[in-house]
């Protein structure tokens, strides 16, 4: 494999930090985004990265990191928009500013990277990879701030698929479940704010969620005790579908990785809002209709 120039945000730690490697140990260059300079220094030592300092919320230093990569030479065929955060809560615990800044970072700032990469990329005709959740397909009880960013990235991901691939750029969203990651403390101490300032009548159940988000989830029903579905999944699983989606000849809109109870999860959510859409449909089709779209559309399907 010829090597590439590939960006990508959020590399400090977890997921983006495991790309990093992955990509690096590959023989890419890859162009590693973080904040701190710790991390930055860190980053340096890794064979093939070259880091910059990046946060995606800062217009500026976004413009530097174009000129950088252009002054490399070597244009940029890969961008893995990974940079977020993780913050949970009630939604009654947020104000409005506290929310602006979470779709700032999770939604804006890879709408920002790419179009301040994007020249490079239809130059290269390269890949673009967005780094979202099974969040983004379901969501539940005081997850919402973080699922709503995570549904506005797959609606982005998906728009600009429409309209890159005729400009011969792919994009793709990969989309992990649990996965093993040292969570920042800034969100974790959000977080933990967000539910312990929810006010009533929302307050103890709230604490009684907080209280239960430390402790390891209890077997489903059907799950014997010694099952590990549940378990948090290693980054490599996300390595691999973003490698797929950066040098596959035929890349996939969506990778979602994870555990089989959490691919079960989403299918079951999906199947439940086609058939909620279906019930508030001034059509309704019957279940034959239901079954008939699903074989049509399966059989249709590139593998």
């Amino acid at each position: 494999m010829d090597s590439r120039a590939i960006l990508v945000t959020g590399a400090s730690s977890g997921i983006g930090l495991a790309i990093t490697r992955h990509l690096a140990g590959q023989g890419h260059r890859v162009y590693a985004g973080a904040r701190k300079p710790a991390d930055l220094a860190a980053l340096a030592e890794i064979a093939n990265v070259v880091p910059l300092r990046l946060d995606v919320r800062s217009a500026d230093e976004v413009r530097a990191a174009v000129e950088l990569v252009t002054a490399q030479g070597q244009g940029l065929y890969g961008l893995v928009n990974n940079a977020g955060v993780g913050e949970l809560g009630p939604l009654v615990s947020w104000s409005d500013a506290q929310l602006q800044q979470l779709f700032d970072i999770n939604v804006f700032g890879p709408h920002r990277v790419t179009n301040a990469m994007l020249p490079l990329l239809l130059q290269s005709r390269g890949r673009i990879v967005n780094i979202g959740s099974q969040g983004g397909s379901i969501t539940s009880k005081f997850y919402g701030p973080y699922t709503m960013t995570k549904h506005a990235l797959e609606a982005y991901s998906q728009a600009l698929q429409l309209e890159l691939a005729p400009h011969g750029v792919a994009v793709s969203i990969v989309q992990p479940g649990g996965i093993v990651s040292k969570v920042g403390e800034n969100a974790q101490t959000a977080t933990r704010a967000h539910f312990e300032q929810a006010p009533e009548p929302f307050r103890a159940e709230a604490l009684q969620v907080l209280t239960a988000m430390n402790k390891p989830p209890p077997p489903q029903p059907d799950e014997p005790e010694s099952s590990t579905n549940r378990k948090l999944s290693d980054p490599a699983i996300v390595c691999t579908a973003v490698e797929q989606a950066l040098f596959s000849a035929a890349p996939k809109l969506r990778y979602m990785v994870g555990t089989e109870w959490e691919g079960n999860r989403v299918l079951h959510a999906l199947i439940d809002k086609l058939l909620d859409a279906n019930d508030g449909s001034s059509l309704h089709y019957p279940r034959e209709r239901l079954v008939a779209l699903l074989d049509e559309h399966l059989a249709t399907r590139k593998p």
